[in-house]
Formats: C-alpha cells, structure tokens, sequence
C-alpha cells in the first residue's frame, strides 16, 4: 500500500471523495493537512498507506514529497469555488481561487472532469487503490450528497504555519 491524493478546489466533490476511497482498510482525509504545523507533521498523520482529498494539496509539491502517491486532479471551473466564498464567507476569492487553478496545472495525475467523476469512479478506485473496485458500494455512495458545511474548517494559524514552512 502507499499514500494517495486527490486534488480539487473547494466544491469539487473531495469530501464525497474521501468517503468513497476510505473502503476495504484505506482511509481517506478531506483536508488531512488541518492541524499540522510542518510537512513532518503531515507525513506522520498519513502514515505510509493512508490518502488525502483536499484543495490546500495544491500548495504542496505532492510529488516532491511523496514521490511514487498516485494522484487524481479534479477538473473544474471555479465559478462554483467563487460562488461558494461569496455565499460562506462573504468575500470574493476569484484571484486566489485563479491561483489554485494555475497550480494544479502542475500536477501530474489522472485528470477527472468534476462532472464525471460518478462515470469514472472504477477509474479513479483503480489510479488510486489497485483492488478490486466495489461496484455495487458505489452505486450506493453516488446516491448520498456529502459535502462539507465550511470548507475552511482548519486552524488557520496552524495553515499558515504549515504553508510558510512548505515555501
């Protein structure tokens, strides 16, 4: 076993994802980075067979640090991300909502359109995991809608920390 990622912007399905690759002894953060203060940090919470579903992943050099982790990209328009900063928080992060865009430019990975990911489930379970894909729990989580509330749930001290020290 090794680490997995899965990588998008706010809105693009990574809690649903992290729910749907915690299964058969993996499990999955959503936004496994909240709390740790150093990558060390981080790479202890994982462990060597654990994954993460989460946007602040964009930040991180994910191949520089854990080198043989698959990794899936999201594809989405960030319409969805602004609209969703707007509405939560009041605020309109178009620009750094366009920088995380820009970066996951960089990533390499299996790329996944945000709106077929439900048609590329088996796919992506197969990128990531390499056993046998349930067929039949995935029909069943497609039906369920988990998202989370407040997608800056984190200690932002403990970000910024965490962020500076990765730079």
């Amino acid at each position: 076993m090794s680490n997995f990622f899965v990588v998008g912007l706010p809105r693009s399905r990574t809690a649903w994802l992290a729910n749907f690759l915690t299964y058969d002894g993996r499990f999955c953060y959503h936004e496994g980075v909240d709390g740790c203060s150093t990558i060390e940090e981080y790479k202890n919470k994982l462990g060597q067979d654990k994954g993460d579903s989460c946007t602040a992943l964009m930040l991180l050099n994910i191949h520089k640090e854990f080198p043989n982790a698959p990794v899936v990209v999201i594809e989405s328009d960030i319409k969805r991300a602004v609209e969703f900063s707007k509405h939560t928080y009041g605020k309109d992060l178009t620009k750094e909502m366009q920088q995380l865009k820009e970066q996951m430019r960089f990533i390499k990975g299996l790329r996944v359109p945000l709106d077929s990911i439900n048609d590329c489930l088996e796919d992506i379970w197969s990128y990531l995991i390499g056993t046998p894909y349930d067929k039949e729990r995935g029909n069943l989580l497609k039906n369920m809608n988990i998202q989370t509330n407040n997608y800056f749930n984190y200690d932002e001290k403990a970000a910024k920390t965490l962020l500076m020290r990765m730079q």
